[in-house]
């Protein structure tokens, strides 16, 4: 699928949230943000009975990481609506500059605590993320 359909294959009401707007304006009158900064939407595709497990993890403590390397989260989304609904996960960050983003990334990959995290929660997927 490419990403256009699959942009336009997202429900209004899965893919932004009442209240996001404002939540931009906020953001833009004072909290940070400069001719540099990056908004960043990242779409992440699951394997199908994985969204659970994955949701848990963003949830209690991959956003703590995201948040200690300078990623700051905007919002998080998960369609409702098929072919999606269950399989993915839709989120945007914001970051200083490209840059701070391509640094926060790469110090994202070799975090030991993202390393061990994501160890322990795809524990028996395989290699292909699948039990």
């Amino acid at each position: 699928m490419e990403r256009r359909e699959l942009l336009m294959g997202l429900g209004v009401s899965a893919a932004m949230g009442a209240g996001v707007g404002e939540a931009f304006a906020a953001q833009a009158a004072g909290a940070g943000v400069t001719d540099e900064t990056v908004y960043e939407l990242r779409i992440y595709h699951l394997n199908e009975g994985k969204e659970a497990g994955i949701l848990e993890r963003f949830r209690t403590r991959e956003t703590k990481i995201f948040e200690r390397l300078g990623m700051h989260g905007v919002g998080y989304w998960v369609p409702t609506d098929e072919p999606l609904a269950g399989r993915t996960i839709v989120y945007m960050l914001k970051h200083k500059s490209r840059a701070a983003a391509d640094a926060s990334w790469n110090a994202f990959r070799a975090d030991p605590e993202w390393v061990a995290l994501k160890a322990e929660t795809e524990k028996g997927w395989g290699v292909c993320g699948e039990d």
